[in-house]
């Protein structure tokens, strides 16, 4: 379906808009947790109105933030530009078998000499607190990627075994000092795909070198868009599945890969990328399925052509949003999102965010497929979607 057809479709919609709000700058109340999961407060369903939204997406449930509900692994990205995200990682952290700071880059800062940059954002205290209130079952796995690399430094690293030998001992070291689990690491879209063979290579031998010490090497992949436009491919993962503990498979932000408006991940593209990489359900379960909790709004002109570059939407900006606003919400069974659309000064607005029900057929469809989950960020999303893991 074209831009133009899909916005056509969805402009036509008629859904139950929401209320106005209170004053924006009238203090939150803090809410009382549940006594029940959202499930259990049918919560979870495709028509739902924004008051249900506005009024419970704050209340989670008390008892079972301390149970994981969800069987295989789930990962989850805190960033330091999210506080906030450091403060769900703590109060849910019995939910998460992996948290993943984003703190750190590698440097090359001479021939077989590798530092970590960013060192100055790990909150030893904060670490502590997680691994105590998960009673040590949550591992905290930083990420890393490359940063100022040069085509020198490419060329040393995929060429001398020596750097990689630097390299390793360095991110061992590392860990060992700040009592990490092991890494995620980052580095097939930095380098598009560039000396694909090399850093297959690479993060072939610095995953060994984590094992000798007992960590874990999580490696971050692209999703696939087209045939002929595969920056990982099964290729590479036949190669690196008996080495790699994780796989953590950003199946979000379609936008960015088709260029189209439309939902953040459709739940057709997740299955499609999952079954293209493996069928073992030995190899499923170490790929962790992309979990956005964060949105895309799109502003179009009457032509229901784009007008910028679409905005990111947070958990707090959504709910202004819908506060603030008279929007109406849809259901799109074909790709399992809601979609709020606005149709005002000759121009219409599109906002996909995750709800209840897309997270809930997101989750299904990894039990089904026997995949973890890997969720980008903590900080972005509203405090009832844990109740689902």
């Amino acid at each position: 379906m074209n831009n133009f057809n899909f916005l056509l479709l969805f402009s036509m919609l008629f859904i139950v808009p929401s209320t106005l709000t209170p004053d924006e700058k009238k203090k939150e109340k803090k809410v009382k947790p549940a006594a029940v999961s959202v499930e259990e407060r049918g919560l979870v369903k495709n028509e739902i109105e924004l008051d249900e939204i506005i009024k419970n997406h704050a209340i989670y449930c008390d008892k079972c933030k301390n149970m994981k509900t969800f069987e295989n692994k789930v990962l989850g990205y805190v960033t330091p530009w999210n506080a906030r995200g450091y403060d769900v990682a703590k109060v849910f952290a019995n939910k998460f078998d992996f948290i993943s700071p984003v703190w750190l880059q590698i440097q090359r800062v001479g021939p077989k000499n590798y530092q970590l940059s960013g060192t100055h954002d790990i909150d030893m205290k904060w670490i502590k607190n997680v691994k105590k209130k998960s009673n040590q079952t949550s591992l905290l796995v930083p990420r890393i990627l490359f940063e100022k690399l040069k085509m020198e430094d490419l060329h040393a690293l995929f060429n001398n075994e020596e750097e990689i030998d630097s390299l390793a001992k360095m991110l061992v070291s590392k860990s060992l000092d700040f009592q990490f689990n092991g890494f995620v690491l980052e580095i097939y879209m930095q380098l598009s795909g560039y000396g694909k063979n090399n850093i297959n290579h690479l993060v072939s031998d610095l995953a060994k070198a984590l094992h000798k010490h007992n960590k874990l090497l999580i490696l971050v992949i692209p999703p696939i868009m087209k045939k002929n436009e595969k920056l990982f491919d099964k290729r590479d993962f036949d190669l690196l599945k008996d080495d790699i503990d994780c796989f953590s498979l950003m199946t979000y932000d379609y936008y960015s890969h088709s260029r189209l408006i439309g939902p953040n991940a459709p739940i057709d593209w997740i299955r499609e990328n999952i079954e293209y990489f493996t069928d073992e359900p030995l190899y499923r379960q170490k790929i962790l399925l992309g979990l956005n909790f964060y949105g895309m709004k799109f502003v179009t002109n009457s032509k229901g052509e784009s007008r910028s570059e679409p905005e990111p939407i947070l958990g707090k900006d959504y709910i202004k949003l819908i506060k603030n606003n008279k929007l109406n919400l849809k259901w799109e069974n074909k790709y399992k999102e809601h979609i709020l659309i606005s149709n005002e000064n000759n121009q219409k607005t599109f906002i996909f965010y995750p709800t209840l029900s897309s997270l809930h057929s997101r989750i299904e469809l990894a039990k089904e497929l026997g995949t973890g989950l890997s969720i980008w960020e903590l900080g972005q999303g509203l405090d009832y979607f844990y109740d689902l893991l």
